[in-house]
């Protein structure tokens, strides 16, 4: 039949690859058909010239002169043409395909894996800390650079999302389980708990519990009524971005804020608060580091080296360390050391009630407690020294509220979060005072500054303290991130503009870092045998501005349309922590 003979060449032509044996070659008439359903394709045929007449009769009687369009060319012209074709058709805009979202199974395996890995292995809390120190202004481009528009222009999720969508546009599966309360509630946790907490015991016992707790609840409320308003002036400029006709979103941060309510000054004196802040804090990981492991060799060799031996092999092992600029590849350290922290919490307080009811006169437990409780000095003259440390409780916490805030995508989640984050930090607070009576009520007035070293010789407790040495070790790039950042880029920025563009900005930074970790072991061997005064010096001198002077100006500068009252309760709050500043700052200083 005639049709079977086209149906053949056909055949032959798309899997054969072959032209029938009594066709010759010069017999065939190269063409391309058109127009066929179910959508557009263009096919190169070869067949007989007698088959193209009769097809093309065929196909006008029954389409018209239009319903077959048939072309020849001559050889070498195939090419050209099929794509000349391809383009009239449309083939090359065709409709791309849609990324695929994995779907969950909801076995019990994988849903508890799947909570572990989403809140505790998921680099998003790495994130929040790295958005805690940049500020995506719009009117400087120059400050503005590639990494920080990368990290402050894409979407507010604690895992990443596609560019150029929207919130509301984008598949709500696609964001998996990060993002929600219980992600923000952990990471609030994981930048409040710390080793700082092994410091007040001793601050307790220098101050006395009539001073040291009504010095903590005073400073508490102070830093939930900053924070409520760093969280209201964040909200406030939320909105009117959504109210803006540009569709771009920029993450915001503590020194975005400070520079939209304070200006350049005063996002300025956020950004070197941060850093040095975050450098004090490091410096006393150094101190506490040196001074636990002198303890552990003393136990287990006998042997009583000095404190800066290991103040040198901790800073060999921290440059390197430093020079690490994704602090996402620190989430595997970032968990054990978490671990390790929440293994020695759990240890010291086990020994804490043990040596809290252990008697030597034969009173039972309890009635050892209360004598032990009761007989604790309810006043020092060391109290002022409190009022840094009561402050440094907060330094880790006050940074990262407002990428926290961000991170939150839900709508629901976002409107709940400042009530939930006052709650943990009333929570984490109660457990402070918890742990810092039973400590100083367990190991008395000569509990030192970093308790683990007042720890009963034993293996326990020298499990203990390597266990928290470690954990500082492992956090120590974390915390250091945000002063090492600012620090660089400031640098940097200086020699560029004096002496002209030098090296690569890794080996660059590499080198800055080196000597600012450096510089932190000097400083750390001088002061090592005045820890106490450290840490009140740096929460009075550089945490009082951060968490209570600044928030309330920013806000009052932010919002006008603020009540009168709203306005005179944030002066309070700033005055109060200008206070505190001075008073702790300069009777640490004189008493040093």
């Amino acid at each position: 039949m005639r049709l079977s003979g086209l149906a053949k060449s056909f055949y032959d032509v798309a899997f054969n690859s072959t032209v029938p044996p009594d066709v010759a070659r010069s017999d065939l008439v190269p063409f391309t058909v058109h127009g066929f359903a179910p959508r557009d394709i263009t096919d190169k045929v070869r067949m007989p010239v007698d088959e193209k007449e009769k097809l093309v009769s065929a196909s006008s009687s029954n389409y018209g002169s239009g319903g077959m369009h048939l072309k020849t060319y001559t050889a070498g012209e195939d090419n050209s043409r099929l794509k000349e074709m391809a383009k009239q058709f449309g083939l090359e805009n065709q409709r791309l395909p849609r990324n695929q979202v994995r779907a969950r199974v909801n076995t019990p395996l994988s849903t508890l894996t799947g909570f572990y890995y989403e809140r505790l292995l998921d680099p998003g809390f790495a994130d929040v800390r790295m958005r805690a120190i940049f500020s995506a202004r719009a009117h400087s481009e120059q400050s503005f650079d590639d990494e920080g528009k990368m990290l402050m222009g894409r979407l507010p999720t604690w895992k990443e999302d596609d560019a150029g969508e929207t919130l509301e546009a984008a598949d709500p599966h696609a964001h998996g389980l990060g993002g929600d309360m219980t992600s923000a509630v952990l990471g609030i946790i994981k930048g409040m708990v710390g080793p700082a907490i092994l410091y007040l015991p001793h601050g307790f016992a220098n101050a006395g519990y009539v001073a040291s707790i009504p010095i903590l609840i005073i400073a508490t409320i102070l830093f939930l009524s900053s924070s409520a308003c760093l969280l209201d002036s964040w909200k406030h400029e939320s909105l009117k971005e959504k109210r803006s006709s540009n569709t771009s979103r920029i993450i915001l941060s503590y020194p975005e804020l400070a520079y939209r309510g304070l200006g350049y000054y005063g996002e300025t004196a956020v950004k070197i608060g941060i850093a040095l802040m975050q450098s004090g804090v490091c410096l006393t990981y150094i101190i506490f580091v040196s001074l636990n492991l002198q303890t552990c060799t003393n136990v287990i060799w006998g042997t009583d080296l000095p404190a800066s031996y290991f103040t040198i092999i901790m800073l060999l092992f921290q440059i390197p360390l430093s020079w690490i600029r994704d602090i996402r590849k620190l989430t595997l350290t970032n968990l054990i050391a978490n671990v390790l922290i929440l293994y020695g919490l759990i240890a010291c307080l086990s020994f804490a009630f043990e040596e809290a009811a252990s008697s030597k006169v034969g009173r039972p437990p309890l009635e050892e407690i209360a004598y032990k409780f009761h007989n604790l000095d309810a006043f020092n003259s060391g109290w002022f020294l409190f009022i840094g440390t009561s402050v440094l409780l907060f330094e880790g916490s006050i940074t990262l509220l407002v990428p926290l805030q961000e991170a939150v995508y839900r709508e629901e989640d976002r409107e709940r979060f400042p009530v939930v984050y006052q709650r943990v930090i009333l929570g984490i607070i109660a457990f402070y005072t918890f742990f810092g009576l039973t400590c100083w009520m367990a190991f008395g007035d000569d509990v030192r500054t970093v308790m683990t070293t007042s720890l009963p010789s034993g293996t326990l407790a020298t499990t203990v303290q390597l266990a928290y040495s470690f954990a500082v070790i492992f956090t120590f790039p974390l915390q250091n991130f945000p002063s090492l950042e600012i620090a660089c880029r400031s640098i940097a920025s200086c020699l560029e503009s004096t002496c002209g563009e030098g090296s690569s900005s890794g080996s660059q930074r590499n080198v800055i870092a080196t000597l600012l970790v450096c510089l932190l072991g000097v400083i750390a061997a001088m002061t090592m045998e005045s820890l106490d005064k450290l840490v009140s010096l740096m929460g009075s001198l550089i945490g009082c501005p951060l968490a209570f002077l600044l928030p309330p100006m920013i806000h009052n500068n932010i919002d006008p349309s603020l009540s009168k009252s709203r306005r005179v309760t944030n002066n309070i709050v700033s005055f109060l922590g200008l206070c505190a500043m001075v008073l702790a700052s300069v009777t640490t200083i004189l008493t040093w």
